[in-house]
């Protein structure tokens, strides 16, 4: 096995094995949702550029009404081309002829913050806006397709990168929640589609000054698991 994915699996373990103390409740769940990325064959960005499924699940910790830690992993396809048309006006950009696929596996941990004291099945609040922010470790297996040349050049990549973003959470039913949120992953590399900086002609493909970002829009249900002291009867703390 790669030494790569060897570091990638021991992040993952890492993230799941954290313990986080004086927490209220845990909630377990999942999320579905659409991927996209934002680079040199996605410069303005397009979310409609080749968006692609993502699939994930995570673990959340309740610190109190306000605070919350998530760790979770997810696994998605990411994809681009450059025939999208974008409101940038790079010179080429659209007669390249390049395409960019890739698989990516990310795991990540952060902490959130909600606007509106809130916890699922309670009576502070029903839902609430909330912000994130933490740090991520993914690997993307890259495939760069060049209709011109009728080629394809692929390569992998396992870096970090740092997720933020934005949601509403809000009761669905009982002790079930449900979210809705976009989050952004800053990437510290411009490799992250495995474009190389020359085209066969010479004509520059990418820039080293502006790094690659991927994107997640998702839908996410979680299960808040009651505590002994909890009465099931009644909205719980």
């Amino acid at each position: 096995m790669k030494q790569a994915n060897i570091n990638f699996i021991v992040f993952i373990l890492l993230l799941f094995t954290v313990k986080i103390v004086s927490a209220q409740h845990s909630e377990l769940g999942f999320m579905g949702g659409l991927a996209y990325y934002t680079g040199e064959l996605n410069p303005s960005p397009n979310p409609q550029n080749k968006t692609r499924p993502m699939l994930g699940v995570f673990f959340r910790r309740n610190l109190n009404y306000r605070y919350s830690l998530r760790f979770g992993a997810n696994a998605a396809q990411i994809a681009a081309e450059d025939k999208q048309k974008t409101n940038e006006s790079f010179e080429n950009f659209e007669t390249r002829n390049l395409s960019f696929s890739g698989n990516l596996l990310d795991a990540y941990g952060v902490l959130e913050f909600n606007f509106i004291p809130y916890q699922i099945n309670n009576s502070a609040s029903k839902f609430t806006p909330f912000v994130f922010i933490g740090i991520a470790g993914y690997y993307v297996a890259q495939k760069i397709e060049n209709t011109k040349l009728n080629s394809t050049q692929e390569s992998s990549l396992t870096s970090l990168a740092l997720p933020f973003g934005a949601g509403l959470k809000f009761n669905f039913v009982q002790n079930i929640g449900m979210t809705i949120e976009w989050t952004y992953r800053k990437t510290f590399t411009d490799k992250f589609d495995g474009l190389g900086e020359t085209h066969f002609n010479g004509v520059q493909l990418s820039n080293s000054g502006n790094k690659d970002w991927y994107s997640f829009i998702n839908l996410t249900l979680s299960y808040k698991f009651l505590r002994k002291r909890d009465v099931c009867a009644m909205p719980v703390n």
